[in-house]
């Protein structure tokens, strides 16, 4: 491994000296970049946040030759992803999503059933940046932004008569990717814009594979002092998955999957319906609000028997609707009040299906309502060099679900109502203090509240002697942070030091129950005890005249402090987690990028009790080139893990065996598109 972190070296810094120093002001653009995630409408620079922000752009990760949205995310300082589960500052990975708002123009991607996303769905070519906020959000967007918020933002093109682009990729696996884009502005106010992709790829495993498309048009009407925008999205996915490995079976062929699985086929489609307004109301006064209306129905779909055809074992439907709107008063110059609100509604009908013999019935059928809403206010005053914000949230959450169980042969069995409603208060105090017009010091304090979401709360742990189900409360997440930007001449440098408290963790231990009594059946459940998270981000990047070297580096102490796991790691986090990467402009048009991303060593997913020896560390490198011609044509191609590594980012511990889900080895790409 230290030969391929020598050589990855090597090729990083093997041009820097190959050009002149530019002028300082053109390296000022990663402090002045501006982010909205931490405000939801209020553009306020990198460098007056008092959070360890990252703000990937959109010409970044068309430089660097980024596919998807992961790759984009790898090397982000607290991030972390296992198994396409991704973590911030020591989530375990199989929770990471339920404690992360992943969003979209500022609207959450995360389900209300069970607050995961999908970062699938969410097309890397329409990106304009990239906002990932570490311990920030909770104010805006409730407890699911317990460890923080990523806000993807799509790309507008402003005064342009006619914009759009096509574009084909093929790779490894049989990988072919189509898109294509238009634009028009049709007058000096009215625009439209329409777009459509098209993945179709065989998985690393054999019997695995995805197809995918996404369908965009939308329209945007420019106000006097604002604008309101109407858009229709169209998502659809077909995939199959695949089985864990035993120890005999990865090291006999890594890439064999259980044959059945090329017919257990999940098929996802998305309806989404979004309308935006902004408006400045008065000189001191101005309103944004965004509504979205989703429809959403996924099915999944057993294989044939001898007994059999196929069958769609589970189909649900869930219709929800999203409304944020706010008010900003600026009551002094760069002072100002921020009061906000929002609304969701969800309705989830699901159809559990099964097999008896030759029969297939229908065995259950669930009916949920889901409601949230909440309020927030939020200040920001500055004095001097200093910048203090304030913030408080109430959020209420209700949900009701019914359950109704069939006989095989299709006769009412049993009828069950499971409902709740809680209320969460969270709290956020900073300071930002500007030290010079490069350089920033704050420091930062969060209280975030998280109730059990409906998935957590019917899988609840329940005594297997009494029959009674344990509380379910919220968890209590505190957040302590000091951290600094600046930048030296052409240094760019950032660093955060963390301190995260947990209290009543909500946790999910599969073989939690079969190490305990034998059971084995898992469930979710409040940690009995406490836990603690201490951590070190830094970042840099150095800007020469075509070169650009950039280095990432996250140590993490994550432990259990109390309760039955007490003094153990947290299962499935490394403590250390570093990245290398370099952008290098040959000549003006032509563009190569390499980037190294490292995973320390960590005990097995499900592993609370540090049973088994840690997994290996691992090192993936990647490399990309690009040239752009003169008349919008563009090629790209590129080599992912470029020196072969053989290895696991998902590794879960079964009680009694350890299961293995291998990573990809080295593959390919090339592509090609035209812009105008």
């Amino acid at each position: 491994m230290y030969k391929k972190i020598g050589i990855s070296v090597l090729i990083l810094s093997s041009s820097l000296y190959g050009g002149d120093l530019i002028k300082k002001e053109e390296f000022a653009v990663k402090l002045n970049e501006s982010t909205i995630t931490s405000e939801r409408y209020e553009e306020t620079p990198v460098i007056e946040t008092a959070k360890n922000v990252t703000v990937l752009t959109g010409k970044e990760i068309e430089k660097r030759g980024y596919k998807n949205v992961e790759e984009a995310l790898v090397n982000i300082p607290g991030l972390s992803f296992s198994g396409g589960n991704l973590s911030m500052r020591g989530q375990v990975p199989s929770m990471g999503s339920k404690h992360l708002v992943v969003l979209v123009d500022g609207i959450p991607q995360n389900g209300m059933d069970n607050r995961s996303f999908d970062l699938d769905f969410i097309p890397v070519e329409q990106i304009e940046k990239i906002e990932v906020v570490p311990a920030g959000g909770a104010i805006i967007y409730g407890g699911n932004a317990t460890s923080g918020v990523i806000n993807i933002i799509t790309k507008e093109h402003g005064d342009k008569k006619y914009w759009g682009n096509a574009g084909l990729q093929i790779g490894s696996f049989d990988e072919r990717k189509y898109k294509v884009n238009y634009g028009m502005n049709l007058t000096e106010n009215l625009s439209i814009d329409a777009k459509y992709i098209n993945t179709d790829k065989d998985g690393y495993r054999v019997y695995t594979k995805k197809e995918s498309e996404f369908g965009e048009i939308g329209a945007k009407y420019k106000l006097k002092d604002g604008n309101i925008g109407f858009k229709y999205i169209r998502n659809e996915r077909k995939s199959t998955g695949s089985s864990y490995l035993t120890k005999a079976q990865y090291d006999d062929d890594r890439r064999q999957n259980d044959s059945s699985y090329k017919e257990k086929i999940a098929h996802d489609t998305q309806d989404k319906y979004i309308l935006e307004f902004n408006k400045k109301l008065s000189d001191n006064l101005s309103l944004s609000a965004v509504t979205e209306y989703r429809e959403r129905e996924y099915t999944y779909s057993q294989p044939r028997t001898a007994a059999y055809s196929s069958y769609h074992s589970r189909v649900k439907n869930t219709d929800s609707i999203y409304t944020n709107a706010q008010l900003k008063y600026s009551y002094a110059e760069k002072n100002h009040l921020i009061f906000g609100g929002d609304y969701s509604k969800a309705k989830v009908k699901e159809d559990g299906y099964s097999a008896s013999g030759s029969t297939i019935y229908r065995k259950t059928y669930t009916e949920t309502d889901y409601e949230a809403i909440g309020g927030y206010l939020l200040n920001k005053y500055s004095y001097n060099n200093f910048i203090f914000t304030q913030g408080i949230r109430v959020e209420r959450n209700k949900f009701d679900e019914d359950e109704t169980s069939y006989n095989t042969n299709g006769t009412f069995k049993s009828k069950k109502n499971i409902s709740d409603s809680n209320t969460n208060t969270n709290y956020e105090l900073t300071a930002n203090y500007m030290f010079s017009e490069d350089t920033s010091g704050y420091i930062s304090w969060n209280r975030v509240y998280r109730s059990p979401n409906l998935t957590e709360y019917t899988s609840w742990k329940t005594d297997k002697a009494t029959g009674e189900t344990a509380s379910r409360d919220s968890q209590e997440v505190d957040t302590f942070e000091i951290g600094v930007k600046s930048l030296i001449n052409n240094i760019y440098l950032s660093g955060a030091l963390f301190y995260i408290k947990g209290n009543k963790e909500i946790m999910y231990d599969y073989y939690r129950d079969e190490i305990i009594d034998k059971s084995g059946s898992g469930s979710y459940y409040n940690l009995d005890g406490k836990t603690e998270r201490i951590g070190l981000e830094l970042a840099s990047e150095q800007y020469f005249d075509k070169l650009t070297l950039r280095e990432n580096f996250t140590y993490m102490h994550n432990e259990i402090v109390d309760g039955p796991y007490k003094g153990n790691d947290i299962p499935g986090v490394s403590n250390i987690v570093f990245g290398l990467g370099a952008t290098y402009d040959i000549t003006s048009q032509f563009t190569f990028n390499i980037e190294s991303n490292y995973h320390g060593k960590a005990y097995l997913i499900n592993d609370y009790y540090n049973k088994v020896p840690k997994t290996n560390s691992y090192m993936v490198t990647n490399i990309s080139a690009k040239y752009n011609f003169e008349n919008g044509v563009s090629l790209a191609a590129g080599i992912d893990n470029i020196f072969n590594e053989i290895y696991c980012d998902y590794i879960t511990y079964a009680g009694t065996k350890i299961n293995y889900s291998p990573s990809p080895e080295r593959t390919y790409y090339i592509s090609a598109e035209y812009k105008f």
